[in-house]
């Protein structure tokens, strides 16, 4: 996906890449993405449901991060050293702040889904009507959609009311055209660039060329890459006994997973793995498990049953902070809740309790490392970066992960459970992978390596 552009939009257009722009276009949302996802947090807190506003300005401002990321990484092919460098710190910068609305999104748009009908059906209605129709969207901006749409469908999907049967099908329309979409991009591709299996035919890729480059109009380059940013991970602080991958076997990976658990994608990432029986790794973030209240007590929220079904699968559940915050700017009782919380809360589901800790963006310092040994925990990093995260086109992703793990030959690959990619691009990497002489090992709950056959 992310390569070097080229002006096609005149062909683009005559080939329907663009949906037709009016001059009067639409307000996009202009707030910070963490300003709009507290108005929604507020929203959501109370007692009546959230309407429609502080939705449409969430979904508006999920779509302008995701934009943002294209461009971002747009010629990621040519980015190197420092640029690239400072294009992966912004672009984590950009994803923790879209973690963070999204986590808002996906409770208020789970929470509308559960409304009686008559306060739920005309909501969910303009929001889909902005998603069909505003004239402001391009056609791939439908792209960033399909989350949203999965969390409104689960749901609703065996609503036989009136009012329910006419948004399921509006559902099952809108994601039918957001996988058309994505065969769109996806097929031109596999055609100029070839991909597991797949013969590269050469050409040009006009739909993805025209929609970066109205997007690069919109949005430049240059502010985005002088705003704020998260660095990238650093290497492996001296005698942390941290873990990267790079000390692991030749020709053998860990698959790792972050930001879970997902309402609908952890689970099917799962039963993807014990159908090619390969293990895993999954770093939760402890709010989407529960809290501990004020007298003390820990309490579990639904999603945390599919964490339970994940170690019961025979998966390794690992701490990735309470609220996926920025570790490395954090000391002393925030840093400590940071820790404790999913750790208590990991305790509290059977079986899922381990020693092992990702640092967010692998962001950290001594002084955080220290910390971790409170609590008898192990930090685990990575060296192979799927980009899932800002890469919304699978073949692309796999594409990625394939040559970093062949110029790599081990280690650990990140993946996140929050987003459909990695459960598109599994199923070619693993038999690809396996097919090559790769190995997929494990680590036990104390960080030890487990080698495929080794009881």
């Amino acid at each position: 996906m992310l390569r070097k552009t080229w002006p096609l939009l005149l062909l683009a257009l005559a080939a329907g890449a663009l949906w037709p722009l009016r001059h009067q276009r639409a307000k996009v949302a202009t707030r910070p993405p963490l300003a709009v996802a507290a108005t929604l947090a507020e929203a959501t807190a109370r007692p009546e449901p959230a309407g429609t506003a502080p939705l449409l300005e969430a979904l508006r401002a999920d779509l302008e991060v995701h934009r943002q990321l294209i461009v971002l990484f747009a010629d990621e092919a040519n980015l190197k050293g420092p640029d690239l460098e400072r294009a992966l710190a912004v672009g984590h910068r950009l994803h923790h702040e879209r973690r963070d609305l999204v986590h808002q999104l996906n409770t208020a748009l789970t929470r509308l889904a559960g409304q009686p009908a008559a306060q739920r059906d005309p909501v969910v209605a303009a929001l889909l009507d902005w998603m069909e129709a505003d004239p402001e969207l391009l056609e791939l901006d439908r792209l960033a959609f399909r989350d949203s749409l999965r969390i409104l469908q689960k749901p609703l999907r065996h609503d036989t009311s009136p009012g329910g049967l006419m948004l399921n099908q509006r559902l099952a329309r809108d994601l039918a055209e957001v996988d058309r979409v994505e065969r769109l991009v996806e097929t031109e591709y596999q055609r100029v660039f070839g991909g597991p299996g797949v013969q590269a035919q050469g050409g040009s890729r006009a739909r993805w060329t025209a929609y970066v480059t109205e997007l690069q109009k919109r949005i430049p380059l240059d502010p985005l890459l002088k705003g704020p940013a998260i660095a990238s991970p650093a290497a492996g602080l001296q005698g942390s006994g941290e873990i990267n991958g790079t000390e692991l076997p030749d020709k053998v990976l860990i698959l790792s997973f972050d930001d879970g658990p997902h309402r609908i994608y952890t689970e099917e990432i799962k039963a993807l793995l014990q159908k090619e029986q390969v293990p895993a790794l999954f770093f939760e973030v402890g709010r989407n498990l529960g809290a501990q209240e004020t007298s003390g007590q820990v309490k579990l929220n639904p999603l945390s049953s599919i964490t339970e079904d994940l170690v019961k699968g025979g998966f390794v559940v690992g701490n990735h902070s309470y609220t996926h915050a920025q570790l490395n700017k954090e000391t002393g009782a925030a840093l400590d809740l940071e820790i404790r919380e999913t750790d208590q809360l990991l305790q509290a589901i059977p079986g899922a309790h381990s020693q092992l800790f990702r640092f967010p963006y692998g962001a950290r310092t001594p002084v955080q490392l220290q910390a971790l040994q409170t609590y008898h925990l192990r930090s685990v990093l990575w060296n192979i970066d799927s980009l899932d995260w800002a890469d919304p086109v699978p073949s692309s992703v796999a594409d990625r992960v394939l040559k970093l793990i062949a110029h790599e030959r081990r280690g650990i690959l990140l993946f996140h459970d929050i987003h459909d990619r990695a459960g598109k691009v599994l199923p070619v990497l693993i038999p690809r992978l396996e097919a090559e002489g790769y190995r997929f090992a494990a680590l036990d709950a104390q960080g030890h390596l487990v080698l495929p056959g080794s009881h």
